[in-house]
């Protein structure tokens, strides 16, 4: 009835909320030289390190999201690898293959060998995708139990303690 994707899709059968923005984050290897400055680093060093990238073939919405943050910071990116899953691209960055770009939300798989920063003035979504038209009864149920979390989590800011968000 509802799916979770990371970027939006274009199709006039489905329709799309986003659910979620967060922070892009630069996975670097520990020893680089970038991993151990505390601030966000600027789009910029993306031009200064290989990148690893989810092939444009196999997820063509995140490849074109971070060659188009490449782009428009007037950097051409270099390519250290291109690999299908978040466990391998963190297995090639802790190797020192380069650094990847991924949503801030990846740091929880804690990889040996890496380190994060986040991308300052970057973000992503995670959206919420449906079948156009279909307000069933479960997933209207969902979505309003859904909105109830999301006033909850700003009233109370996470984990229910108040003033915080």
């Amino acid at each position: 009835d509802v799916a979770v994707q990371r970027l939006p899709v274009r199709d006039a059968r489905l329709a799309t909320r986003v659910w979620v923005r967060e922070p892009l984050t630069l996975f670097l290897p520990a020893g680089h030289p970038l991993a151990t400055l505390r601030e966000p680093a600027p789009v910029s060093v993306l031009g200064e390190i290989p990148l690893v990238l989810w092939p444009r073939e196999s997820a063509p919405l995140a490849h074109d999201e971070i060659t188009s943050l490449c782009h428009h910071a007037g950097i051409v990116p270099r390519v250290g690898a291109r690999v299908r899953t978040v466990q391998t691209i963190l297995a090639l960055v802790a190797a020192g293959f380069g650094a990847a770009v991924m949503a801030d939300s990846y740091r929880v798989l804690h990889r040996e060998g890496v380190a994060t920063r986040r991308l300052a003035g970057t973000a992503t979504s995670l959206h919420l995708v449906w079948r156009a038209g279909d307000m069933g009864p479960l997933l209207t149920r969902f979505m309003t139990a859904l909105n109830a979390v999301r006033a909850r989590y700003r009233d109370e800011g996470p984990a229910g303690h108040a003033g915080r968000s």
